[in-house]
């Protein structure tokens, strides 16, 4: 659960908003294109939108991997993504984040203790960019309202 949450705000881009209201059915792997769909209710300024998945293989297979464990587990479509193995709901803010840091452990607790979720969004545009996406491309895939935002 815990590589998932990290995958989702380091290699997507996701607030912890975001990954806390995802659902099964938001992760979509069907090729060529699979992607998490941000619903409107979930997304910043109610505006929805596509995160590929496409772009990264390792955070596709994680992804996929954990998709498949929840619904092996009893999980439905409209089920939380990231839940509580004790109660089947959604995690709290405070409890991905926790997690959150937790997988981060191995940079070391001095790094640990400075990072945030809201880092790993930034970490994911500058890999995007660094590894060739368009501007517009990763504009779109963070939600923002426009390049200006993505470059600063």
């Amino acid at each position: 659960m815990n590589l998932a949450i990290f995958r989702l705000a380091v290699c997507c881009g996701l607030r912890v908003s975001e990954i806390g209201s995802l659902r099964l059915r938001d992760v979509y792997l069907v090729r060529p294109r699979p992607h998490i769909r941000i619903p409107r209710g979930a997304a910043k300024g109610g505006k929805p939108r596509t995160v590929p998945l496409w772009w990264d293989a390792g955070t596709l297979a994680d992804l996929t991997a954990w998709k498949e464990q929840r619904l092996a587990e009893g999980a439905k479509e409209t089920d939380a993504l990231i839940a509580s193995r004790r109660h089947g709901g959604a995690l709290s803010r405070y409890t991905l984040r926790k997690r959150f840091l937790t997988a981060c452990k191995c940079l070391g607790n001095s790094r640990v203790h400075t990072l945030t979720i809201h880092h790993g969004r930034h970490t994911f545009i500058s890999h995007a960019l660094a590894g060739g996406r368009s501007l517009a491309e990763v504009r779109d895939a963070a939600g923002h309202a426009n390049v200006s935002i993505t470059s600063g």
